[in-house]
């Protein structure tokens, strides 16, 4: 995932860097809300960092910022299912006022590439030092 992303119209979920600093870590988590059935696919969950440096409503992709969730989705997958990952070592400057929004997206990374929709709820931290 990368280019760009407008959240005008959408719901403000990102947030303002209170001050300069180094990003060093993202972290993701992803847990499912509704089961599925992935026979001969596997689904990896990846979470992208965002920045609007402006700032405004147009957010472009952070490079290196991103972290794939393990395990990925395959099989029968139920409810409650977990997946989570860690990226360190990043070294990307970020100055104050800058906003961040993290984004999931799912993608067939083996298998049969089926059109399905994952559904849970996600959630993420960024080390800023």
């Amino acid at each position: 995932m990368g280019g760009t992303i407008d959240v005008t119209l959408l719901s403000n979920l990102a947030f303002s860097v209170p001050r300069d600093g180094t990003i060093t870590s993202i972290a993701g988590f992803f847990s499912t809300t509704l089961a599925l059935t992935l026979v001969g696919s596997t689904v990896s969950i990846t979470a992208q960092l965002f920045s609007s440096t402006t700032p405004n409503n147009i957010f472009t992709a952070v490079p290196g910022a991103s972290v794939t969730l393990a395990p990925p989705l395959t099989g029968i997958v139920a409810i409650g299912a977990t997946s989570s990952g860690i990226t360190s070592g990043l070294s990307i400057p970020v100055t104050a006022g800058t906003r961040l929004l993290l984004v999931f997206s799912a993608s067939v990374t083996a298998g049969i590439d089926i059109a399905t929709t994952i559904t849970g709820n996600a959630s993420g931290g960024v080390g800023i030092a």
